[in-house]
């Protein structure tokens, strides 16, 4: 991605643009690449990440909503997204995780993923949740950055993920209040 001018969103994904399912396939293929905690590897098969984003995408149709996302963009591509999933039981109705925070690798450092993240604990409290929780990985600096945005570790599973033949990390979990 050539360096823009500008960023534009977030925005709510109300109704999903047809092109959405390839700019986000082909957002987390350059985060995976790059070594982002995305759930994937760098040789995950392009077809899995394409299974799971059609997943996505759908969850973002059917109502009441399974899954809630918020983009940012520039240059007419994708460079940023936040994706939400309520909980479904009674029991967790007042609570969604975040499952992706992803930024393009050409514009992180910028706020993007700040800004983000900040519009996904505003877009819960507008759905009337009260908590929210993420997992990531050790390795990478996030546990300073969510914890410099006001989320709690909770704990963590060492070398829980394993990102290549030797190289195994924690998984961290983090929750906010909302």
């Amino acid at each position: 991605m050539s360096e823009p001018d500008f960023t534009s969103g977030p925005h709510r994904v109300d109704q999903p643009h047809p092109e959405l399912s390839t700019a986000l396939t082909d957002l987390l293929g350059r985060v995976t690449v790059a070594g982002g905690a995305t759930g994937f590897t760098a040789t995950t098969e392009l077809e899995t990440i394409t299974g799971v984003v059609e997943n996505v995408i759908g969850d973002l149709s059917v109502r009441p909503k399974r899954r809630h996302m918020l983009t940012s963009g520039q240059a007419h591509a994708l460079a940023g997204a936040v994706v939400l999933r309520p909980g479904e039981l009674p029991v967790r109705q007042h609570h969604a995780e975040i499952e992706w925070l992803l930024v393009d690798p050409d514009v992180q450092g910028r706020g993007l993923g700040a800004t983000l993240l900040d519009a996904a604990v505003s877009h819960a409290q507008a759905l009337g949740l009260a908590q929210l929780s993420l997992t990531t990985r050790s390795g990478q600096e996030l546990e300073e950055f969510y914890a410099d945005r006001g989320w709690t570790e909770r704990g963590r599973w060492p070398g829980a993920l394993r990102v290549g033949d030797d190289d195994q990390r924690d998984q961290v979990w983090f929750t906010r209040e909302v």
